[in-house]
Parts: C-alpha cells; structure tokens; sequence
C-alpha cells in the first residue's frame, strides 16, 4: 500500500466534520458551497471578516505560540465566522500542537472543503469562468494554500479580480475571481 494512501486511510478514522456525531458522513463540497452562500445572505454580512478584532485576537494568540489560547479563541470565532478557512487552518496547526489530532484533521478537512468549494465554482482562467468568493479573503487563501505569489491585482468590470501569480515551479498564470458577492455586501453596507 502506498503512504499517500494510507495516510488518506488513517486520517478518514478521524474525520468528523459534526461535532457531537462521529458516525456522520463527511459532507461533499455541495455543503461547503451552501454554507458559504447562505453565510453570505445573512443580514449584516461583512465581506471583510478579516478585520475583525475578534479573528485578530486569534492570530494574534498563535503568532505568540499561545496555541491553547488560539485554540480556544478560534472555536469562538469560527461559530460566528464558520467558513473562514484560513482560521479553520490554524486551529487545525493549534491543534497539531496541542496533540489533537482530531481536530486536526477535522479543521483541515474544513478549511480544504471551503477552498474546494471556491475552485469548483469556475476554472479561475478567463473573468466569464471566475472562482466566485463571498470573501477577498477567500481569494489570498486559495492562491497561499497553493503556493502563489501574487504580482498585481486589477479590478474588472463586473468585480472580477485578476491576480497575476508566481506559481510554485515558476510558472505564471492569472486567476480571476467573480467578487461581485462582497462587492455587492460592501455596497449594501455603505447605505
């Protein structure tokens, strides 16, 4: 048996993505899709969670190594903001250093699906065929998980971002992002 395998296979015992059922299938990335847009048509939704002092606070505690701090201060903040998944991946790297992994794989799991939903909503390669975000954030996660080196970023006509990027191995490519659902959330903000 290969390792990549085996490690899928290990990792899948522990992969509980709801809390009190560990008998519960994982859910498929539809799930993640319908979190991310239904978290988006809440009244009050705020596109740019990343300012928040709350999430601040829990990168904060992590950039210290207070990883039980930033373990506790993420589960907060992830039951207010559930489908950030840069927070998602850090509670998953504070539990790795907390020796849970449980939670490890779980939020990994998590912060994986929610990025996997934003790349199989387009291809990213022309502005007609964009990754649709509810989130800028979205968009820096997906290229970091990846490995990309943004170059310049333009704003399109029909909020789409185009991103010019370093890839791993060198190779250059733009990704286009539809951000029509935060810019329209930062309209409906402003009035």
């Amino acid at each position: 048996m290969n390792k990549a395998l085996l490690l899928i296979l290990i990792a899948s015992t522990f992969v509980s993505p709801f809390k009190g059922d560990p008998t519960t299938s994982p859910p498929d990335i539809s799930y993640f899709t319908k979190l991310r847009m239904e978290y988006s048509q809440h009244k009050g939704f705020n596109p740019n969670w990343k300012l928040s002092d709350d999430r601040k606070a829990v990168f904060d505690a992590y950039q210290a190594k207070d990883y039980k701090k930033a373990f506790e201060l993420s589960d907060r903040w992830l039951a207010t903001c559930p489908v950030d998944s840069s927070a998602h991946m850090l509670r998953s790297s504070a539990a790795t250093a907390l020796g849970d992994i449980k939670s490890h794989i779980h939020h990994l799991y998590f912060a994986y699906g929610l990025m996997e939903s934003v790349t199989q909503s387009g291809d990213g390669l022309t502005p007609k065929t964009a990754f649709k975000v509810i989130s800028i954030s979205e968009e820096y996660a997906v290229l970091r998980a990846f490995g990309a080196e943004v170059t310049k970023q333009r704003l399109l006509d029909g909020a789409v971002d185009e991103m010019d990027c370093n890839f791993p191995g060198g190779k250059k490519v733009t990704v286009y992002f539809d951000a029509s659902i935060p810019f329209n959330a930062f309209g409906a903000l402003l009035k």
